[in-house]
């Protein structure tokens, strides 16, 4: 595979056949039944998903003890973004994004029972909150202040009075 390290490749193709040590002991030469500890998973080149690590999450949503996977897709253009939610391979909800989203994560609104999350899109300047995956909150992050030293250097550089490199060193 291309832009994978050969030793990193090989120890991907080592065979579940191979002895594996029962304990941690390394003179213990007791070998546990060969096992196959890669998890085989689906994969769908059409699915067309456009996204990173930190716009994805495992969360039982329901309570009901089955995890599904949340992605909040950044899609092709700047109309596709979505925020998708998986059992398995069948996709349970599909809702549109407004903004370009940049991470996700979970947590618990309430302590009702049963626990189900609520779902956090960080998407533009605002933190979307969907609970029961419904829309629940929309939180505006305030803007900050730009600091007037760094302001007066990009002004420089714009103006083509301040170089790359030492653009690169005053914002240092």
């Amino acid at each position: 595979t291309p832009g994978i390290d050969t030793d990193l490749q090989d120890s991907f193709n080592t065979s579940a056949d191979e002895v594996v040590p029962s304990s941690n002991n390394p003179t213990d030469t007791s070998a546990t039944p060969p096992c196959d500890t890669w998890l085989n998973a689906y994969q769908d080149p059409v699915a067309g998903i456009n996204t990173s690590s930190n716009c994805m999450a495992l969360e039982d949503l329901n309570g009901d003890g089955e995890n599904k996977l949340i992605i909040a897709d950044a899609g092709t253009t700047s109309f596709d973004m979505r925020l998708k939610v998986y059992k398995g391979t069948s996709l349970l909800a599909n809702m549109q994004l407004i903004n370009l989203p940049s991470g996700i994560c979970t947590f618990f609104v309430d302590m009702n029972e049963p626990m189900t999350p609520a779902i956090a899109v960080a998407s533009g300047p605002y933190v979307y909150v969907y609970k029961n995956l419904r829309p629940y909150f929309k939180f505006t992050l305030p803007s900050l202040d730009i600091n007037p030293t760094e302001a007066q250097y990009w002004k420089q550089a714009k103006e083509g009075k301040l170089e790359l490199l030492s653009f690169r060193e005053m914002s240092e």
